[in-house]
Formats: structure tokens, sequence, C-alpha cells
């Protein structure tokens, strides 16, 4: 009889590893089975922020049957002390046989440490079985190791003019409802969700996810929007559900945005950022929300807002919603604003991975080459 593969295994691992999503940012969603003579005999998942990790989870699991055995998990298993005890010195005292890892850990305090310590007390190390897909699964995890920010996806709706908004500023609805229901899953899938100035006050959004979903249960995502210390009260439906609200501003306006900022609904939290040239700095509102915990984060317009990232080099993913419409109109909001471009050998390049239906709308799906 032939025994599953090592792809079924980490297959298994990685569906584990997915149950953690939500609960675990900052650290990876990580899953483990531990399997003796071809059987499942334990298995576990990184549950929850400063919980067990998932390989001592899954070696309680299979208690004796751990001797040995072969552990598949997911990423590298950590072999120094953080917020819970090293996993790789108790893989070697249950006994385990042979490990195989999905992808090495791109944490600089344990990468490669973890392999090295079970080799050294001769457990056979396999690695890089379905490392894309536990990379994939990861991309918030591992750009804030590898860049120390969040994984930044970029989502935009137009029209085929290139409008996200007529010209007195209505914006509903230019895309269609199956698009509408596409942008709440996205939404669902980020540990949070950035829009504009422009957006908040005109648009007075709700940030909606789909009702019932597993990121509603954590309280995410995370709603952020940048306010002016000139637009004085603050009252919005976003403020209606108890997800936090993160409100960003320049460091220069904080005393007039505590003095004005009143009571509102919902938890909520003041974030001063460093300003250049009368901008937003990117990079020091990502790293500081990179310590708030944000690993993977969604960007709503509006087109100052969508120049800013791209400009910066800090859009990882775009999501580009093309609408069957044409609202016209020289002063008519376009998707991307900002200062632009000097001539068209200096466009940014946007390179599309995919393309899809939705509805009577365009989805692209793509990345800009440039960018960090």
């Amino acid at each position: 009889m032939t025994l599953p593969s090592h792809e079924f295994w980490m297959k298994r691992a990685l569906a584990l590893a997915e149950k953690g999503r939500f609960g675990v940012s900052p650290n990876p969603m990580v899953g483990a089975c531990v399997v003796s003579h071809g059987k499942l005999v334990g298995f576990g998942f990184h549950e929850k922020f400063g919980n067990p990790h998932a390989e001592p989870l899954a070696l309680a699991k299979a208690g004796k049957r751990a001797q040995g055995a072969t552990l598949y998990v997911t990423l590298e298993p950590c072999a120094t002390w953080q917020k819970t005890p090293p996993c790789a010195p108790l893989i070697r005292e249950r006994g385990i046989r042979k490990v195989v890892i999905g992808c090495l850990d791109p944490n600089p305090l344990n990468c490669g440490k973890g392999v090295r310590f079970l080799r050294r007390h001769g457990i056979a190390v396999k690695i890089g079985v379905l490392e894309k897909e536990v990379r994939k699964q990861n991309e918030g995890f591992f750009k804030l190791m590898t860049a120390e920010r969040p994984f930044v996806t970029l989502k935009m709706a137009q029209t085929l003019d290139g409008k996200i908004a007529t010209r007195e500023g209505h914006s509903r609805w230019i895309s269609s409802p199956r698009s509408r229901k596409f942008v709440h899953e996205l939404r669902a899938a980020h540990d949070a969700v950035l829009v504009g100035k422009n957006t908040f006050y005109r648009d007075d959004p709700r940030l909606a996810v789909p009702k019932g979903s597993r990121s509603l249960a954590a309280g995410k995502p995370w709603k952020i929007v940048m306010i002016s210390a000139k637009a004085g009260s603050l009252k919005s439906r976003i403020f209606e559900d108890n997800r936090l609200t993160i409100l960003v501003f320049p460091e220069k306006d904080l005393g007039r945005i505590v003095k004005n900022a009143g009571a509102q609904k919902g938890a909520r939290m003041l974030l001063p950022i460093k300003e250049k040239r009368g901008r937003i700095e990117v990079l020091d509102l990502l790293k500081k929300l990179a310590s708030l915990g944000v690993t993977r984060l969604l960007v709503e317009g509006g087109g100052e807002l969508a120049w800013s990232f791209i400009e910066a080099g800090c859009v990882d993913r775009a999501y580009w919603i093309l609408a069957p419409k044409v609202f016209g109109g020289r002063d008519a909001k376009t998707a991307v604003e900002g200062l632009g471009v000097k001539t068209p050998d200096h466009a940014f390049p946007f390179r599309v991975t995919k393309v899809s239906r939705s509805g009577e709308d365009w989805i692209f799906e793509g990345i800009f080459p440039k960018n960090k």
C-alpha cells in the first residue's frame, strides 16, 4: 500500500494553520501533524497570539505515539524563548524521528536555528514542501519580518474613464453588487482597512464585512481613517460597531484633534504620523501599524491616498475594479491623483496576474513591479 506523500500531510497542516487566521496576528499561522506508520496520530494549530504553538499541541495529542514518528509543520519550529517556550527541544524530547517543514522562519531571531538544533540532535529534516503555499498563507508575517511593515493591498473601483466619483462627489454605486460583495470579503481577509480623508468625510463609509465572518468574531478588520483637524465633528457611521477605529493625522495636529475628537461610540485610537511636504509619511504610518500588530492592510481610496502608497513603493498587490460606465467631468475625482509622473516613461508599470468578471465589471489583480 502506498503511503500518503509529504505534500498530502503538508496540505493537512496548511488547512489546520488556516484555522488560526484573525487570532494569531502578528504571529504567523502554523499547523502541525504528527504521522506514524502513515496514520495521523496528533495535530494542532496556533490558535491565538500568546497561546501555545502548533507543535506542542500536536505532540500532546500524539502522546507516546510521537516516538519515532514524523512531524509535519508549515513553518520552521522555533528554537528560542519568546512569549512561549521553544518548540525544537520539545520535538527532540518526544522522540520525533523526522521533521518535514514547509518553509524556514523569516524571523531573524529564529531563521535556521530550529533546523540546526534538530539536525544537531540527529533528527532528519526536510525543508521546502509546499513552500509557496506557506508563504502565501503568511504573506503578512513574511512582509513584517523582511520589511518591518504590513503586506499592503490596494483596492480601487473606477469607471471606464477612470472616475471614482461624479463631479458633485457622488460615488454610490460605481461597481456591481457582486463586486461590492467581493470587496466585503476582501476586507474580511485583512487585519485592517484604511481610507483617506475625502472618502471618510464625503462617503461616510461603514467598511462593512460579511455578517457572521470569522474576522468579525475576532474584532477585525480594524478601521483606519485619515482625518483633518479642520473638519470638526467626527460623527460617522464608521463608529457604529465595536471594531477598533484608528484615526490617523499629522503629528502637528495632535492638540487640535484631541480637542475636537469628542465622545464617539465604539473603541478608537489616535495615531499621529510624521509629515513631509504637507503629506503623511507612508512608511512611518506602516511601521506604526506594524507595531500595533497589523500584518495585512487593505487600502481603499481615494485617489490621493492611492498615489501616496504607489509613489512610496508600498503596494504589494492591487485589485482594480473596472465598471462599464462613464462619468466624465474635468473636476470629477480620479482613481489615482497626487502629483503624478512627469513623462510616460516614468509611469508605474502594473503587471496583471489575473483578470476575472464580477457581474458586469472586470477585476484586474496584479502588482507594481517597482514597489518595495
